[in-house]
């Protein structure tokens, strides 16, 4: 198998148009939209969602990478990350059902490889604390945010179906905390390597200022404090990013 696979191999039906997020983000705002969309009608609801559907594509793409990537690494650590191939299988069968039930398909909007393209690291450690720690920590921003959505526009459907994805992805997150003290266990070089590759992954996932610490009425990614405290973030991590919204580039 190749290794790694560049983001343009991946392999996808006719139906995806695949689209630099950058390009996408100009595209809109060109349109006088927001770079990314906002969660104020059914219609950007249902780009987000689509939007989470090939994520979490990715995100299975990603962990499969990580089980054939790493052959040396211990076998638990092969194990969850098989378990969470498996996870993230069923959570784009669950965002293919929510685009159904939105009235949406599959190709309605453009796939960005962003999230695959920040997934490829070289090391074990930066591998789970950029994904686990920095992409799914994301995902627990997102999805608390729609459940809230959803409970306020009454769909239960989505209610119900997100939170039983982010319950997921607090044990991803959980997971990722666990393995990059393991791997990184009496070696604070690697260690710090890591949480710097998850610092990048923060930034550039702060969409520019997207993702803030607000009302989830208010901006277009509130940061999920609780939910990460759930997942294993500590007060002074939460902080920290909170500090990096104020200052991202823009996106």
């Amino acid at each position: 198998m190749e290794r790694p696979i560049a983001y343009d191999k991946l392999a996808r039906e006719d139906r995806f148009v695949r689209m630099r997020a950058r390009e996408t983000s100009e595209l809109r705002m060109a349109q006088g939209l927001p770079p990314m969309a906002d969660l104020a009608s059914r219609e950007s609801i249902r780009e987000r969602m689509h939007g989470i559907f090939v994520g979490e594509l990715q995100a299975m793409e990603g962990a499969g990478r990580t089980v054939y990537d790493f052959p040396d690494a211990p076998w638990e650590f092969t194990m969850d990350m098989a378990r969470q191939v498996w996870d993230e299988s069923r959570h784009v069968e669950i965002y293919m059902d929510l685009l159904e039930h939105m009235g949406g398909h599959i190709g309605e909007f453009p796939e960005s490889t962003i999230l695959w393209r920040c997934a490829c690291a070289e090391d074990a450690a930066a591998r789970v604390a950029g994904v686990n720690r920095g992409l799914e920590g994301l995902a627990c921003d997102v999805f608390n945010q729609l459940i809230h959505i959803a409970r306020k526009i009454g769909d239960p459907i989505i209610e119900q179906a997100v939170d039983y994805v982010l319950a997921d992805e607090i044990t991803h997150v959980r997971m990722g905390s666990r393995w990059l003290n393991e791997l990184t266990k009496g070696d604070p070089h690697r260690r710090r390597q890591a949480i710097e590759f998850q610092d990048t992954i923060d930034e550039r996932f702060n969409l520019g200022g997207v993702r803030q610490d607000g009302a989830h009425d208010e901006v277009s990614i509130s940061i999920a404090r609780e939910a990460r405290k759930l997942a294993g973030f500590t007060d002074e991590e939460i902080e920290r990013l909170v500090k990096s919204t104020q200052r991202s580039p823009v996106y």
